[in-house]
């Protein structure tokens, strides 16, 4: 099974590539456009795609309409980028994959990147989905991870777990032979409950790293830890600092040092979400979202009473203290991407519905609905990709053709997001 799912048929590759270019072009007419990329929305708006990418996308008067093309009703709808979630795992079955990122598109999710739990083999399987071998989301994979011996996070992956700095740079010269797209560090061990990597090792991951160009994510909660890593060069940081406020001081030192937030209040919340909300777990689209045990524990009655009798406060105001660190951060300048930890192991954050969630909550926190969507698409797409102009992640003339058709306007009330229509990835329809 596996091997199957890596072989890439170079053959089948052309043949589709040729059936692309037989294709006649797609022109959807009249829906409400959100580039994505922070401009004015367009009322009326055509947008037109020929072999995977946007050819044009405006004002229907000023764009031609191609007499060839398939025309898609629009009127009514609003078409927003392929939504993209910087803070993902797997781990299921790599046999499973397509189901569960079957998922993901049919929540809009067009982009993900997998932060730490992907062996050699879900590796490969990857770089498939990111090269378009097979139908899916783009996925970037950062392979197995780095942390304490003893460290942060109790999960069944084999990460790596290396005891000296040279131990480390072996990883990671392994890590660059699988071709991974960044390297991924756990930081973990607030109020001492789980032992920290140590700076020296960190130090040696980050240098190694360097040598063959691979960018570095860090899991980090800690104020120190995002100084060290920071004065180390890594930008990418996933979670918030739970031990700082969004000081002047700190958020100058975040400008300086170029660093991006991928805050992860999914979460957050999701040891108590479903339990205080059960009716969400009615909604159709959530249906297969999660994996077994993680839906397993969600509809335990006995667990939810359980969960329901303890006191969420200091949870939930952890949540309020993230809230107002990304709002200064965002507010200043700092960037703030969307990341909800869909796919963990050990927390019931389903596929898809995780992703919108954290966009509610990056309104919720005081973004913008504009702002939350461009979080999670044009600048979760140059954080990637690291361009300020990347090829996907905008509604533009030229760039891939990641887009979603919503019923209702996510500007007006971002729930409606949830509201899906038709979702397209490099320029095919997905359902």
């Amino acid at each position: 099974m596996l091997s199957m799912l890596r072989v890439p048929y170079p053959f089948l590759l052309a043949a589709l590539a040729a059936s692309l270019k037989a294709q006649p072009p797609t022109s959807i007419v009249g829906a409400k456009l959100i580039d994505g990329a922070g401009g004015a929305p367009v009322e009326n708006s055509v947008v037109i795609i020929e072999n995977g990418r946007i050819r044009a996308a405006g004002p229907r008067a000023q764009v031609t309409i191609p007499a060839n093309s398939v025309r898609v009703d629009g009127a009514g709808k609003v078409i927003i980028p392929g939504l993209i979630d910087a803070h993902c795992h797997y781990a299921a079955p790599l046999g499973d994959i397509r189901k569960y990122y079957s998922v993901l598109l049919r929540w809009g999710v067009t982009t993900i990147r997998n932060a730490g739990t992907d062996s050699p083999d879900a590796v490969a399987t990857m770089h498939d989905f990111r090269d378009g071998k097979l139908p899916g989301p783009r996925v970037y994979t950062s392979g197995y991870g780095f942390s304490h011996p003893q460290g942060a996070p109790g999960v069944s992956a084999r990460i790596n777990r290396p005891a000296t700095p040279e131990e480390a740079r072996t990883a990671v010269r392994a890590l660059a032979a699988q071709k991974v797209d960044f390297i991924k560090i756990w930081v973990e061990g607030g109020g001492g409950r789980t032992p920290k990597i140590a700076p020296e090792i960190r130090a040696a991951i980050v240098n190694e790293a360097g040598k063959h160009k691979i960018p570095i994510v860090a899991h980090v909660t800690a104020l120190e830890d995002l100084r060290q890593l920071g004065d180390l060069g890594v930008t990418d940081m996933l979670h918030t600092p739970g031990d700082a406020t969004a000081t002047p001081e700190l958020i100058a030192y975040a400008k300086s040092k170029g660093l991006s937030f991928t805050p992860t209040l999914a979460n957050m919340e999701s040891g108590f979400r479903y339990y205080e909300n059960p009716e969400l777990l009615k909604n159709p689209m959530i249906l297969g979202a999660f994996y077994p045990s993680g839906w397993a524990r969600v509809t335990d009655a006995a667990l939810r009473e359980k969960q329901l009798a303890t006191d969420r406060e200091q949870r939930k105001e952890r949540i309020r203290a993230a809230y107002r660190f990304i709002k200064a951060m965002s507010d200043a300048g700092v960037r703030v991407v969307t990341g909800s930890d869909t796919g963990a192991e050990l927390s019931p954050v389903p596929f898809g519905a995780a992703t919108h969630r954290e966009i509610e909550m990056l309104v919720e926190a005081g973004l913008t609905p504009f702002a939350a969507i461009k979080a999670a698409t044009l600048d979760a797409a140059r954080m990637l990709t690291r361009s300020a102009n990347p090829n996907y992640g905008s509604v533009r003339a030229g760039k891939v053709a990641d887009l979603v058709i919503l019923d209702l306007d996510p500007t007006a009330d971002i729930r409606n997001l949830h509201r899906v229509h038709k979702v397209m990835r490099a320029g095919q329809w997905t359902q």
